[in-house]
């Protein structure tokens, strides 16, 4: 008996310890038929591409693509391929907040006014008490995604200009009561991080997150998507209906909107993201981003969201709580806490779930806008290391689109029905064109356009409609270049005495991208401008900046009117010298010194102009760092040139000044009528900046330089002409380019440093007038801010221009 029981007691012990040993095994290795469950996702719900990542007791399982980047292609998606995040950047942004509480720049509870003192929400209370939390958390009154007409698509707005707007929405809950999901918030975070830190929100991210984490594929700046490679394209969906959409770059979201939803990553980064997370914020191998507590401070809830009952077919989704921390959501699943977020944007959805006490984090990334695809993988996945019960997910979650389109259908049919039981004869065109005002976008001009009518929004050129009499006072408006536009009503209402009073804009398809339920145009009487009210504009905008010096000089180059404003004062030319250096490149190669297209050495060795001492460049200190890598390696000057101006590069200005020579730069200004600016050196020459010998401009020099260009006396017409195409490559474009409409061509070079912030060009409008633009400053720290005046300015003399007849002073 005793044997028996040694027995079965060491039996029991082998079979503990072979549990114990396959368990640890396996939980750290993939589900089985992953790939497999994964491409019946794709298949099912019709998405042409995800990435993913799955990560475990610190180690990357799975960082992997699946798919294709672009329907009808072989393009396949990896785990360095990007995708919008769309909303999980939020997290970001609460985890930037996070870290500075940490460095105590500051807390919690502080007041937002505190740190932001032109913030101003609708209500003087909620604005006197409104805090950093808040910011995070969906309870500020605001009705769900207030304001976010501006921002997808993205007007020109700044985030701070954006921000300023939140004054005029309506409140329609009382403060800190309800859960109301918003972005605009996340603008004032972001604005926070930039007063606390110094540093722009961008900037943060990338340097105080992103590198230490190298998450090296991930953009902070949405923008620089455009210069990215290995990028997956959008896919939005209409009922069942999947095509990839040309214009996502541009329409998704701007850079004010980053702090919000604008950060670009990969499957592979997103799984350091995780790990990170799940580990309270410590990295191996470096310091820790953040402190234990910070993690249970990111994710303890704040705001619960109300719970609702889920179909039978999804039944183990029911959760028992569900609540918004501080850039993360909260939710348990089968008894477990689950961490994470969702993000939608036009053709692009992502998830992140994180169950910390199964140290277990899994993000799915995808370029199809069905949120059932990424919930039918990652239930899939918590089930298999959970240890539940299989369950269907992909004929649950299939179930639940379906019933969705089917509902979303039903309300289109009710919306048109609405409309069609308005019957009676429309009124002529002719009689709706006119200037209005929305609240938050600002000008809408309608206006005959060739032959039919069309409907612009002055500061969201995304929004362009064209206009079709349907009855009565009612109008279709059908919206160019939206993917799966639906058509939109328009509704004029009229005074006594006839005149149009306002209008309603009323979009047919509820799940549209364009949320116009609230959207009312004002009729209004525009103002006409003449150079004098220009001249009060434009210095008013400048007085918002009280220690900075301006200068403006505009020249509208078919009728010859002018605008001067500290002209012939000097400022440092920064990057704006490269344009002299140019045209004397040109000049010498059409004097037969060498061709354009001839070979120079890429070389990082210079001499300074005060003893002859040689000096190198620092990529960091540069705008582009791609020149340093072909290093002792010969490039076409061409090339080397339109780096200089278009990338603003500092290492190809010096290669190219010292084949012209600077004074020779100089002698051709001066033979062009530009007697002021001084080239007299390359750039990051210490020693001659600390003697005070440096490169400086007026703005009216610029305005001659540019003109010359314009009217092919810059060395000949074809050399001009060549110049122009090389100027008009710019990618440095946030200042005269930033709030010009489409179609709008801009020849440009601006310039920066610290404190100094120049732009000038030549400015082509569709109708063949051009004007040249000039605009100098320097004294004010904010580089955001003062660009923003300066792109605010550039539409003042764009609006000026495009006036059915200007007005002489």
């Amino acid at each position: 008996m005793v044997t028996t029981t040694k027995l079965v007691v060491s039996l029991m012990a082998l079979i503990a310890g072979l549990s114990s040993s396959l368990f640890s095994q396996s939980k750290n290795i993939l589900p089985p038929d992953l790939d497999a469950h994964i491409a019946k996702v794709l298949k099912t719900f019709n998405v042409p591409g995800m990435g993913i990542s799955i990560v475990r007791d610190g180690k990357v399982l799975l960082a992997k693509g699946y798919g294709v980047k672009k329907i009808g292609t072989n393009d396949k998606v990896d785990e360095n391929t990007l995708f919008l995040i769309a909303s999980n950047s939020k997290a970001f942004t609460g985890t930037a907040l996070a870290m500075l509480v940490e460095e105590g720049k500051l807390k919690w509870e502080d007041k937002v006014i505190d740190h932001l003192p032109w913030f101003r929400m609708p209500d003087d209370y909620i604005t006197t008490h409104l805090t950093v939390r808040d910011l995070l958390v969906h309870h500020s009154g605001l009705r769900a995604y207030a304001g976010d007409a501006m921002l997808f698509p993205p007007a020109t707005y700044s985030r701070k200009e954006a921000l300023q707007k939140l004054k005029d929405l309506p409140l329609v809950h009382d403060f800190r009561t309800t859960y109301a999901y918003d972005n605009i918030l996340y603008l004032a975070a972001g604005e926070v991080i930039v007063a606390a830190s110094g540093m722009s929100w961008e900037d943060f991210v990338k340097n105080k997150i992103l590198a230490k984490l190298e998450m090296n594929r991930t953009l902070a700046r949405y923008s620089d998507i455009k210069e990215a490679s290995n990028v997956a394209i959008s896919h939005p969906r209409s009922a069942n209906e999947v095509k990839f959409s040309e214009t996502f770059m541009d329409q998704n979201i701007g850079d004010a909107g980053n702090p919000a939803g604008g950060i670009v990553s990969t499957s592979g980064d997103m799984a350091k993201w995780m790990i990170m997370h799940l580990d309270s914020g410590r990295v191996k191998g470096k310091p820790a981003l953040f402190k234990p507590a910070t993690t249970s401070e990111l994710w303890k809830i704040v705001r619960p969201i109300p719970l609702s009952k889920v179909p039978e077919y999804l039944k183990p989704t029911q959760s028992d709580f569900f609540g918004y921390s501080l850039g993360f959501r909260s939710y348990d699943y089968q008894q477990y806490k689950v961490v994470g977020h969702g993000g939608a944007l036009k053709g692009f959805v992502s998830q992140v779930a994180m169950v910390p006490d199964l140290n277990l984090g899994i993000t799915v990334l995808t370029n199809q806008s069905s949120t059932a695809a990424y919930w039918a993988v990652i239930y899939y996945v918590l089930d298999y290391y959970m240890a539940n019960k299989p369950f269907d997910w992909i004929t649950g979650y299939k179930r639940q689109q379906d019933s969705a389109i089917v509902a979303s259908l039903e309300r289109r049919k009710k919306f048109k029905a609405k409309m069609d039981s308005v019957k009676g004869p429309a009124l002529p065109i002719e009689k709706i064109a006119g200037t209005f005002n929305e609240s938050l976008l600002g000008e809408v001009v309608i206006s005959r356009e060739d032959t039919s009518m069309v409907m612009r929004f002055s500061n969201a050129f995304h929004f362009v409609a064209d206009l079709y009499p349907f009855h009565n006072s009612t109008f279709i408006a059908r919206f160019r270049n939206m993917d799966f536009s639906a058509d939109s009503y328009l509704t004029f209402r009229y005074n006594a005495d006839g005149t149009i009073e306002s209008a309603k804009l009323e979009v047919l398809d509820p799940a549209s991208q364009m949320d116009f339920d609230d959207m009312e145009l004002k009729s209004i009487q525009p103002k006409k401008m003449d150079t004098s009210s220009l001249r009060k504009q434009v210095l008013d905008a400048f007085a918002e900046h009280p220690a900075g010096k301006f200068a403006v000089a505009f020249k509208d180059l078919k009728t010859g009117t002018s605008l001067l404003i500290n002209e012939r004062d000097q400022f440092h030319a920064a990057s704006t010298m490269k344009t002299p250096v140019l045209i004397e490149t040109f000049k010498q190669a059409a004097a037969g010194k060498f061709n354009i297209s001839d070979p120079i050495l890429i070389r990082n060795e210079f001499k300074s102009i005060v003893d002859s001492s040689l000096y190198s460049l620092s990529p960091d200190d540069d705008s582009e760092w791609d020149l340093y890598t072909k290093l002792n390696t010969k490039l076409p000057l061409y090339e080397v040139l339109h780096r200089m101006i278009t990338r603003s590069s500092n290492l190809a200005t010096n290669l190219v000044i010292d084949l012209i020579g600077a004074e020779n730069a100089n002698a051709t200004m001066r033979s062009l009528g530009a007697h002021d600016i001084q080239v007299l050196r390359g750039v990051e020459d210490n020693k001659a900046f600390a003697k005070g010998l440096n490169n400086s401009t007026t703005a009216y020099d610029l305005m001659i330089i540019m003109d010359a260009l314009a009217t092919g006396k810059a060395v000949n017409t074809k050399a001009s002409e060549e110049m122009i195409k090389i100027l008009m490559d710019q990618k440095h474009l946030d200042k005269i380019a930033r709030k010009l409409p489409p179609g709008v061509k801009v020849a440009s070079k601006s310039g920066s440093i610290t404190a100094v912030s120049h732009d000038s060009g030549i400015i082509y409008l569709p109708d063949g007038r051009k004007y040249v633009l000039v605009l100098l400053s320097s004294g004010v720290q904010s580089y955001d801010d003062v660009n923003n005046t300066l792109a605010n300015v550039s539409k003042m003399f764009y609006d000026f221009m495009v006036q059915k007849t200007n007005l002489q002073p």
